[in-house]
């Protein structure tokens, strides 16, 4: 098992354009602490953004896929697990919030994972369910909630990642504006900096995972009504 500190002056140390704190890396089974700033945009600032910043920026079209169990413990535990696809890979992420960033495990698995609705726990990857099971989270009954779908823009910015994101998924769609990094108070200087020159209005949002749920039960509970 290696553990990585990354130079952020050295884009190629890092994977995929990911800027972390701390990297374990083992076999396909990767630990990552993710410090990572969000603010919800609406269309006209994100339109702006895409246009001027995002111009040349490659479109990355990628879906997540996020799982619970029928008790819904990931849930009510405050993490987070989902498949993510990108079209030429698929990747199963369990997100841990921790005190500063979030602790993600990260596995690549077989496709055939998405045939089903249901999670085989027999396939689940190692690192990803001792997670679960230390947090007596049930593995025999997870399945797939729903999906959300993002197209994506990122560009190196003052030595952090800036991302732009639409994401769609039921009946919704929002917009993004994310900043990457590997240092908590610097990084929170300097995305809110952007912010104001840019004449953003400051509105953290909940993350992907947190608004899809939350449509997700508006919907259900409406459609129970």
């Amino acid at each position: 098992m290696i553990k990585k500190r990354f130079n952020i002056e050295n884009p190629s140390d890092f994977t995929s354009n990911r800027l972390s704190a701390i990297i374990i890396v083992g076999g396909d089974n990767v630990e990552e602490l993710e410090i990572e700033f969000k603010n919800l945009i609406d269309y006209p600032v994100y339109d702006r953004l895409r246009n001027t910043y995002f111009k040349e920026a490659a479109v990355i079209t990628q879906t997540n896929f996020y799982i619970d169990n029928t008790h819904e413990e990931i849930a009510a535990a405050r993490i987070a697990l989902r498949i993510r696809d990108t079209g030429d890979s698929l990747m199963m992420t369990l997100k841990v919030p921790q005190e500063v960033g979030i602790m993600e495990y990260h596995s690549k698995i077989n496709p055939t994972m998405l045939d089903d609705e249901h999670i085989n726990q027999h396939e689940l990857p190692d690192n990803i369910r001792q997670q679960l099971e230390s947090r007596g989270i049930d593995v025999d009954s997870l399945y797939i909630v729903g999906a959300l779908s993002t197209e994506r823009r990122e560009i190196p910015y003052d030595g952090g990642l800036l991302v732009l994101d639409a994401s769609h998924y039921l009946d919704t769609e929002d917009f993004e504006l994310e900043y990457e990094v590997s240092d908590y108070e610097s990084g929170l200087e300097k995305f809110e900096k952007f912010l104001f020159q840019q004449g953003i209005q400051s509105k953290k949002p909940l993350n992907k995972i947190q608004r899809f749920y939350a449509r997700h039960k508006a919907l259900t509970s409406k459609s129970l009504s």
